[in-house]
C-alpha cells in the first residue's frame, strides 16, 4: 500500500474541491448550491500499488465550467446587447446534439427565474411580461448566444496540479523506500 501516496492525493482531492466551490461562490454560478453540493473526488485502488482519484459533480457542471457556445447569435433581434457568442471554444453547442437539456433549458430557467424572484419586468411600451414570456426570451438568449466558461473547476484543478507531480514523486519514494526496508527486514528475520 502506498500511504504516502493516497495522503497525497487526499490532499490534493480536498483541494481541489474546496477551490471548485470557492470558485463557483465567488462567479455566483450556482444559485440553489446543488452543484457545489456535489462536487466531491474519491480515491480509487487505495490498498494497491496504482491509487488514482476521480472528480464527480451534477452531470451539468461541465457545461457550466466550459461554457455553451450558442447556437446563432446572428438570430436574435436586432438592437440585442447579446449577439455574440459567449462561449466560442466551448466544446458544447446548443443545437449540436453534444448538449443533451435543449428541451428541459426552459423549464429550468422558469424555475431559476421563480427561485430567484424575478420580479415583473415592463416592455417598451410599459406593460407587464409574463412570466412566460420573460422565461422564453432568456431561454432564446441563452439558447442562441450561449452561457460563458466559469472555468470554476478548470482553475482549482490547474491551480492544484501545479504541485502535486513534485509531492506525488516524493510520497511515492518515500513510500517504495519503506516497503524496499520492510522486505530486506523480512528476508533477514527468516534467515
Amino acid at each position: 500500500m502506498l500511504k504516502r501516496v493516497v495522503a497525497e492525493l487526499e490532499a490534493y482531492g480536498l483541494n481541489v474541491v474546496s477551490a471548485a466551490r470557492a470558485n463557483l461562490k465567488k462567479k455566483k454560478s450556482n444559485s440553489s448550491g446543488t452543484l457545489t453540493k456535489s462536487i466531491t473526488y474519491k480515491i480509487e485502488n487505495k490498498t494497491g500499488d496504482n491509487p488514482s482519484i476521480d472528480f464527480y459533480a451534477e452531470e451539468y457542471a461541465k457545461f457550466v465550467d466550459k461554457g455553451v457556445q450558442g447556437f446563432n447569435p446572428a438570430l436574435m433581434p436586432n438592437g440585442s446587447l447579446n449577439r455574440y457568442n459567449k462561449a466560442p471554444s466551448s466544446p458544447y453547442k446548443f443545437g449540436s446534439g453534444n448538449f443533451r437539456g435543449g428541451s428541459s433549458l426552459r423549464g429550468a430557467i422558469d424555475r431559476w427565474v421563480i427561485q430567484k424572484g424575478i420580479p415583473n419586468v415592463r416592455d417598451a411600451k410599459g406593460r407587464f411580461i409574463k412570466r412566460k414570456t420573460m422565461v422564453y426570451l432568456i431561454t432564446r438568449s441563452i439558447w442562441n448566444t450561449g452561457l460563458r466558461a466559469t472555468n470554476f473547476f478548470t482553475d482549482a484543478q490547474t491551480k492544484a496540479d501545479k504541485s502535486i507531480s513534485t509531492k506525488l514523486a516524493k510520497a511515492a519514494a518515500k513510500d517504495i523506500e519503506i516497503k524496499f526496508s520492510e522486505s530486506i527486514k523480512k528476508r533477514k528475520n527468516g534467515r
